[in-house]
Parts: C-alpha cells; structure tokens; sequence
C-alpha cells in the first residue's frame, strides 16, 4: 500500500540499488544479480533490491534514499560496457502513471515518488550490455563482463557521493 500523497518520509538510507529484469531470460538477470552482489556487501546506509519489473510500491523505498541506482540490461544496442546516465524527471502527474499499469520506467517512478512524497532521490540508470535472452540460459560472458563493470561503477558511485562512507572498509568487489 502506498503512503498518502505528501507524506513525509525520512531518509533512511544514502543509496538504493534497485536491480530489475526476468532471471528466468538470460541476461535480462543482470540488473537482480548485481543487486544481490550488492547486497551481499552489507554496507551500511545501503540497501538493494532485485525485482522483476518496476512497480509503483518501489516508491516507498525511494522516498527513504538520497540516490538510486536503477540496474537493467540494454542488450545488443548498447557499446561493449557499461552506461550510466543521471534520469529526468517528468513535469507532468499525467505522465506518471498510466491506469492499470503494472510495470514503469525510472524516470516514471522518479516522478510518482515526487508527487506523493515531496521529493525523489537523484536518480541513474545503470546499463548493462547482454546479449542472449533466452528462456533458462545462464549469462552470457559479455553479461558476466558487465556485471563485474556495474559492480565497480556503483563502487565508485559509492566513493564518489559519500566518500567517509567507505573509509576503512575493505574492497567490497564480489564476482556475481
């Protein structure tokens, strides 16, 4: 259930990781398996999540964090790496969410966390070159690539935005 419009959430946690896509469709498992290395990092002031698609509930999170990474595969049109790319924010509540729907973008939900909470977390969407997405394959080497890529980009995200965040910590680098 979503909080009432406006409802004033605190900050709960600096970076949300949210990792969406089927497992069950090869490399479309990229953005859940890089949320689960994430995750297995435990640090603090750092949560991560891997979901199948984007629902409006992500907003809840959302309203608790400064940034979000959204992690996705962008198969065979992307470049041999990695994307990342800050995400805007629709002006228009018409745009936010269509009747019914289910599943949504990163910039919709950016948008639908402003209108009911007052606010978003800087958002970016992190993409990761695949190339087969076939029912029950393993990932492929360019998405096993991309993976450890995406773990060093949001690890420098890390260092980036909240540099005492990390201070003393060991490489928090895992393979996924």
């Amino acid at each position: 259930m979503l909080a009432s419009p406006k409802t004033q959430v605190s900050t709960q946690y600096d970076f949300l990781i949210i990792g969406y896509g089927s497992e069950l469709r090869g490399d479309d498992a990229v953005g859940p398996r890089v949320a689960m290395a994430v995750a297995e990092w435990q640090l603090p002031s750092v949560k991560s999540l891997a979901v199948h698609q984007l629902t409006p509930e992500l907003t809840v999170d959302m309203a608790q964090a400064h940034y979000v990474i959204f992690v996705d595969a962008c198969g065979r049109s992307c470049a041999q790496t990695i994307q990342i790319d800050p995400i805007g924010v629709s002006k228009s509540t018409s745009d936010v969410i269509p009747a019914g729907t289910h599943s949504n973008t990163p910039s919709v939900l950016l948008s639908l966390t402003q209108q009911l909470y007052g606010h978003h977390p800087q958002g970016w969407l992190l993409q990761v070159s695949t190339e087969c997405f076939d029912l029950g394959s393993q990932l492929s080497s360019t998405a096993c690539q991309g993976c450890d890529r995406a773990l060093r980009t949001i690890e420098q995200f890390f260092k980036t935005y909240r540099r005492p965040f990390l201070m003393g910590q060991a490489s928090c680098m895992k393979s996924a």
